[in-house]
């Protein structure tokens, strides 16, 4: 085949695959300009509080105050906590945490060949199962031990739930966004997913994309157990959870807190490990979502959605590039014209690091227009430069996508230091 005519092909797949995801603009006009809101309710059902942690003894208590501090019946709440492959005295600080009268429950799990969140929670909802029955609790939180969460979080994502919503997902602050540029870009890319996805997906009754944290499901998605132990169980479970006709909604005015890496070494080891989690996570469920778009018993557009989620654009996108460049060459080297398309490459390459900085400056000014009553500052110089530093991010997302093909990923702890004042942090 005439290269000049692959080349043709190349440029059509990728414009077709952006075309394609147009749609996603619509998501993100509407959540500009609305979300949506919940009913009060009197109703207030029966949940459980399921919190992993391995060595969190710095954080635990913070995030037990703030549940101890709700404005919700805490007689209505239990919270489970699992210590998992723990050396420190996380197990022992929970135990010993008494404050309104707030149930605490405690159990320990030590596999160190099973050292994934997935594990602990698998452990977990077996124990919950074998003392207290799943069904006896309408729904289940998820969360990790350096989470803190507002007063009302409880009572909003309750009115969610009242709704008939089987799986809620929240508005996910940071403790320390003003830290460095660092802990500036996650936050900044938590809150961006809220804005340009979360908002607008959730008025359209679309399923909206997790974030790790901060989840609400109903009993029955745990009646067999918890059964997701990859490296990024969240992403299995909610995608499983659309694969089997479920919608995952999303609830702005719940707000938590959660502590964001600060060191760009645990930053490139987080990365690397959610991509290749994202990675098995489309190799099982990609060819299955394919298939459950045109069943009539499904939503097809929430199943293309979640298709796309979880399809490896990075790797498509370097692979095609890739083949492009090489018969690109191929040309250069038959009319004596390398020196011409090196040049052209890096124009290119240049094009395209400034088109995305511009898209992620216009990003983060509306994020910080939306939603400027909810972040914390570092002063306008620091903020400035954290803004011009944050596609550096969204490049170490795009490459670690890449390297996790073919790179052997294991589980390693994320270090949470920072303690705050739950108070002050959820009085904004």
């Amino acid at each position: 085949m005439d290269m000049q005519i692959c080349i043709k092909i190349l440029d059509c797949i990728g414009k077709t695959i952006f075309y394609i995801l147009m749609y996603r603009y619509i998501y993100y006009i509407i959540g500009l300009l609305k979300y949506r809101k919940f009913k009060p309710t009197e109703n207030k059902h029966n949940f459980a509080i399921c919190i992993s942690g391995r060595n969190e003894e710095k954080v635990i208590r913070n995030i037990l105050e703030s549940i101890a501090n709700q404005d919700y019946p805490l007689e209505k709440i239990t919270v489970f906590v699992v210590a998992h492959n723990c050396t420190d005295n996380t197990a022992k600080i929970a135990r010993e945490f008494h404050e309104n009268g707030l149930k605490v429950v405690v159990y320990e799990y030590n596999n160190p060949n099973e050292r994934t969140k997935g594990f602990a929670l698998k452990h977990l909802f077996e124990k919950i199962e074998q003392d207290y029955g799943r069904n006896n609790f309408d729904g289940y939180y998820i969360f990790d031990a350096d989470n803190v969460l507002n007063a009302n979080y409880i009572t909003k994502m309750n009115e969610a739930f009242d709704e008939g919503n089987k799986i809620v997902l929240s508005f996910r602050n940071s403790k320390n966004m003003n830290q460095n540029w660092i802990s500036f870009s996650y936050g900044m890319h938590w809150i961006r997913t809220c804005l340009k996805e979360n908002r607008g997906k959730s008025v359209l009754n679309h399923a909206c994309r997790v974030q790790g944290t901060g989840i609400l499901f109903a009993n029955e998605l745990v009646k067999d157990g918890w059964i997701h132990t990859k490296l990024t169980e969240d992403r299995a479970f909610c995608t499983d959870a659309v694969f089997k006709g479920y919608k995952l909604s999303y609830c702005d005015e719940a707000i938590f807190y959660d502590e964001q890496p600060s060191e760009l070494k645990i930053a490139l080891r987080q990365r690397l490990r959610w991509a290749k989690g994202h990675l098995q996570t489309a190799k099982e469920y990609c060819p299955k979502l394919l298939k459950n778009m045109f069943r009539k018993d499904r939503n097809f557009f929430t199943t293309f959605d979640m298709f796309w989620i979880n399809f490896p654009i990075h790797i498509e996108s370097l692979g095609r590039k890739f083949l492009k460049n090489l018969f690109q060459l191929a040309i250069a080297i038959a009319y004596y014209s390398v020196v011409g398309l090196f040049w052209s490459l890096v124009i290119a390459w240049i094009s395209g690091l400034l088109s995305d900085w511009i898209k992620d400056l216009v990003d983060q000014m509306l994020v910080f227009i939306v939603y400027r009553k909810r972040l914390t500052y570092a002063g306008f110089w620091k903020t400035t430069w954290f803004v011009v530093m944050f596609p550096i991010f969204d490049i170490i997302g795009k490459w670690t996508s890449r390297i996790a093909l073919f790179k052997k990923v294991e589980w390693k702890p994320i270090p949470h230091k920072t303690v705050v004042n739950v108070s002050t942090l959820t009085a904004k």
